[in-house]
């Protein structure tokens, strides 16, 4: 009796430990920067980060796109391999079994130099092609479909049944748990990839969330939240595919037929995955509503600007005089108000493009030295451009990187 209870111990120990840092990140997300329980980090992600849901539905692209290229070519193939002989089969099986096995490490220069050939590099192609050639799931349905009774095939021979025939009506339904099993590891695998959108994609709007996530600066504050909102719908799917997912792990051909068909076990009965089906519905068409939403709150959240450009000294009077107003001596000339001053110190805002196709705007937060005034105009120094374009007026409060949206180009001031 003392050895399942120290099993037991174990087994929940360790299951603490594997939901440890999920745990973690829950709680975290209901906290705000001050600490104590807040919605904050929810409500900035759902309505305030445009780029979040950008992301995301990247994620869904991507994942569902390789997925439905995958698993067909995956049954196909498989289904050669388990049924017919031919020449040179079993040495091209180990060649899948190989690049299955090879790491993309391995791989990564062949691959950039055939997507570069192609011209996809840097487009959502470079990601979804290879992915979709993966050799994983035809070694796994192949192996599962080697487990099948040829009786069967005989059977559905005997009634008139053709190579093609018996694929969808014989094999199909009873490959269902490993199809189960193989779409699950497949979503993860693709959900979460990092490596191959970082090397074949430059351009951010392509980028997915697994990415941004990991690298953008924008979700430092309300990065648990976007976190917690990443793994729902992985979460859901593993819900709605358990009972197929554990038989498909397992490699069993046998089919439950208890109760007229209906399994016995509550957890993989049709009406569980109706509601878990439901609530995967349901979540995608939230996320929907809040894309739309956060379009508008982004719209107008975003700070109207107006822009000058530097101005270079001129020489009117004797700039050492203490009554003069000239700043001649000086390169770059900027308004006060462009100015925000700490002290003989202070910094801009310069506008710049967003390194994306989507071109957006945003500032640069630049910081520069006073090194003179005049009561209406600074002489700065710093890194301002002569034709760099200077926020003169601002309709709400800026940030490093916030968008805004330029009402007033201004050319050099007068």
């Amino acid at each position: 009796m003392k050895m399942p209870k120290v099993k037991n111990i174990f087994i929940f120990l360790l299951s603490i430990f594997c939901l440890l840092p999920l745990i973690v990140m829950i709680i975290k997300s209901f906290q705000g920067m001050s600490g104590g329980f807040t919605m904050e980090q929810y409500g900035r992600a759902l309505f305030q980060t445009e780029d979040f849901f950008i992301g995301f539905w990247n994620s869904v692209i991507y994942t569902v796109v390789i997925i439905a290229i995958n698993l067909p070519l995956s049954l196909l193939a498989a289904y050669g391999f388990s049924r017919f002989t031919f020449p040179g089969r079993d040495i091209l099986f180990w060649v899948y079994i190989v690049l299955m096995l090879m790491p993309f490490q391995a791989t990564i220069v062949p691959q950039y130099l055939a997507l570069k050939a192609l011209g996809i590099l840097d487009t959502p192609e470079a990601v979804i092609l290879p992915n979709a050639f993966s050799t994983f799931g035809t070694f796994l349905i192949a192996q599962y479909m080697r487990g099948l009774d040829n009786e069967v095939f005989d059977a559905g021979r005997i009634d008139g049944l053709n190579e093609f025939s018996l694929m969808m009506k014989i094999v199909m339904p009873i490959c269902k748990p490993i199809v189960s099993a193989l779409t699950v590891l497949l979503f993860i695998n693709y959900w979460s990839m990092v490596e191959q959108p970082i090397i074949f994609i430059s351009d951010k709007r392509f980028m997915p969330l697994s990415v941004l996530l990991s690298g953008s600066g924008k979700f430092l504050n309300i990065s648990f939240a976007c976190g917690v909102i990443f793994t729902v719908l992985p979460l859901l799917l593993y819900l709605f595919s358990y009972g197929d997912l554990m038989q498909g792990i397992a490699l069993s051909a046998a089919v439950e037929t208890g109760g007229g068909g209906e399994p016995a076990n509550k957890r993989n009965g049709k009406s569980y995955g109706k509601r878990i089906g439901r609530l995967m519905v349901s979540f995608l068409i939230a996320m929907i509503s809040f894309t739309l939403i956060t379009q508008k709150v982004t719209y107008i959240m975003t700070a109207e600007v107006e822009t000058v450009s530097p101005l270079s000294g001129d020489l009117r009077e004797d700039p050492k005089r203490e009554d003069s107003k000239s700043l001649g001596y000086f390169r770059t000339i900027l308004p006060a108000a462009c100015v925000k001053s700490q002290g003989s110190k202070g910094y801009v805002y310069v506008i710049q493009e967003e390194k994306s196709k989507r071109r957006r705007t945003q500032v640069s937060k630049v910081m520069v030295e006073i090194t003179a005034q005049n009561g209406s105009d600074y002489a700065v120094s710093g890194p301002v451009m002569d034709d760099a374009q200077v926020v003169l007026y601002t309709s709400r409060p800026l940030g490093d990187g916030s968008y805004v949206r330029v009402l007033d180009r201004g050319d050099i001031y007068d």
